[in-house]
């Protein structure tokens, strides 16, 4: 039960490692129209930068059913 427990513990680091290596890795989007308070559709990613918001979601996912499952393990 304790090697499952550590199992589980090395994979949340390595999701929690790379979901911050995806969000580091992403371009802001940002232009002028932010700035004037024009509508952005922050949902229309395309292209690599969509692939790299789905699996960021994904992984943001994975991440938090993980610290639940954590928090809920009984010790």
């Amino acid at each position: 039960m304790d090697f499952l427990y550590t199992l589980v513990i090395l994979l949340y680091l390595g999701v929690a490692g790379l979901l911050v290596y995806l969000v580091l890795v992403q371009e802001p989007r940002q232009g002028a129209g932010d700035l004037m308070g024009a509508s952005t559709d922050l949902f229309s990613a395309r292209g690599v930068t969509g692939g790299l918001y789905r699996l960021t979601v994904v992984l943001g996912v994975v991440f938090a059913a993980l610290a639940l499952l954590i928090g809920l393990w009984p010790r």
